[in-house]
């Protein structure tokens, strides 16, 4: 990933099991058992948020979050080999609800928002995710702009995954329309973030550790060097076949953005060169290597 967002369509299969839940909580209003007190939190915050958020366990059942969790996981990983996804929030906005602009650069390496909202029959304004284009104001500093020149809305459809640079600032417009819970926006939402080097597949971990090392001294080596400049992650995924040899070396994720405007963009393909002359031994099977190389600040 080198944009800014990605959008997965059709996400996850059991989509409608999770939204039959949702609509089976809400089937009843005027029950007030105890299996529905103290869920939702009221998330007010002023002049920053608005809206109910719970866990998603609560509303849809510990099996099917989980089921949900674990797909979100393995996305995260085979696509932009991040390791670390979060337990997600299950949210609903109804009529003034909203979130104002804000970034998450310490939450993760991006935002994840999954969609339950039945968007195409929606009868509310508002709900789309408000996305900042990278460094709007710098792209013309002498004409005049407004909305879209500064900002993407981004509609929330049903079984849509959107994934975003948890460092672009980002918020909900206002909520309005509705406050019926079912004809409101209702996310999945949380963050992922890269965790360790991950070795799978058949060649021995010492083994490996001891050809990557050279590459990888040179990596922390340029990594330091480019900290004061350079700001982000660039993760590096070699493929290795079960005869051995030299790895195929992409960049399953690569968002390390200057400082300055004044810097030029950051050399990730320089780093893939550092592992052409690695020579691995024949294995059983293929094998495969993440690496995760975190440029500046790193997440807490």
């Amino acid at each position: 990933m080198k944009t800014r967002y990605g959008l997965a369509d059709d996400f996850f299969p059991d989509a409608e099991a999770l939204r039959q839940a949702v609509d089976q909580h809400f089937a009843e209003p005027e029950r007030h058992t105890a299996d529905r007190h103290q869920i939702w939190n009221y998330w007010y915050v002023p002049g920053s948020y608005t809206y109910l958020r719970t866990a998603p366990e609560q509303i849809v059942g510990p099996e099917l979050a989980q089921q949900f969790h674990q797909w979100l996981q393995r996305f995260a990983f085979e696509t932009f080999g991040l390791v670390n996804t979060t337990w997600p929030y299950l949210s609903l906005y109804v009529t003034g609800c909203h979130q104002a602009l804000h970034n998450d650069a310490r939450g993760g390496r991006l935002g994840y928002v999954y969609s339950l909202t039945r968007w195409d029959k929606r009868n509310f304004a508002g709900g789309e995710t408000m996305l900042f284009h990278e460094h709007p104001w710098q792209a013309d500093l002498t004409g005049a702009k407004a909305t879209s020149s500064f900002y993407e809305l981004i509609p929330q459809r049903f079984n849509q995954l959107l994934v975003f640079d948890d460092r672009i600032p980002h918020g909900v417009p206002r909520i309005e329309g509705t406050m019926e819970p079912l004809e409101g926006r209702i996310v999945v939402h949380g963050h992922m973030s890269e965790g360790g080097i991950t070795i799978e597949g058949n060649l021995d971990v010492e083994v490996v550790s001891a050809i990557l090392q050279p590459a990888l001294a040179e990596i922390w080596h340029r990594r330091e060097a480019s900290a004061p400049h350079y700001h982000g992650l660039v993760v590096l995924r070699l493929e290795i076949g079960p005869d051995g040899g030299p790895p195929l070396c992409t960049l399953p994720f690569d968002r390390v953005l200057p400082v300055s405007p004044l810097n030029p963009p950051f050399p990730s393909g320089d780093l893939v060169e550092l592992f052409v002359g690695c020579q691995f031994p024949a294995a059983e099977g293929p094998s495969r290597i993440t690496v995760p190389v975190a440029i500046g600040v790193a997440l807490p």
